[in-house]
């Protein structure tokens, strides 16, 4: 593993989030191995299991890359293995709850459109309303 004078994570801290993640993974029969740090890009590869999941995008985004950008000095975390672009992989993370020290490369577009809020009853009534209206009749 290589390091930056400084500039990258230091292997101390990237072992201590390897810690936590790869017992999870090992619960399910699978992986994980830091091939590189480079320009605070860490390289990962998963094996056993995880190298066949069809969820790896979600155990990449949701705990592995989540996890390690909570270390200082990393900006990015990459696997060759992982087919999801930028934005998928931060959608994911995001669903997920990924946690407030998560730092995704691009701020995320916000594509919802807000609802209003309605009484309880409304919706039920309007409903009954409409049907009351507009009656099927063979």
């Amino acid at each position: 593993m290589t390091e930056n004078q400084g500039v990258g994570p230091l292997e101390e801290d990237l072992q201590e989030a390897l810690s936590y993640i790869r017992p999870l993974l090992k619960g399910h029969s699978g992986d994980l191995t830091i091939l590189g740090v480079e320009d605070g890009v860490v390289t990962v590869a998963f094996h056993n299991a995880c190298h066949s999941c069809p969820a790896i995008s979600v155990t990449f985004a949701g705990l592995v890359r989540s996890r390690l950008m909570q270390v200082d000095g990393v900006q990015d975390v990459r696997s060759s293995q992982v087919h999801a672009s930028r934005r998928a992989l931060d959608r994911i993370a995001a669903t997920l709850g990924g946690s407030a020290h998560y730092r995704p490369a691009q701020p995320a577009l916000r594509t919802s459109i807000p609802l209003r809020p309605r009484q309880p009853g409304a919706c039920q009534t309007q409903a009954a309303a409409e049907v009351g209206e507009h009656r099927y009749e063979p």
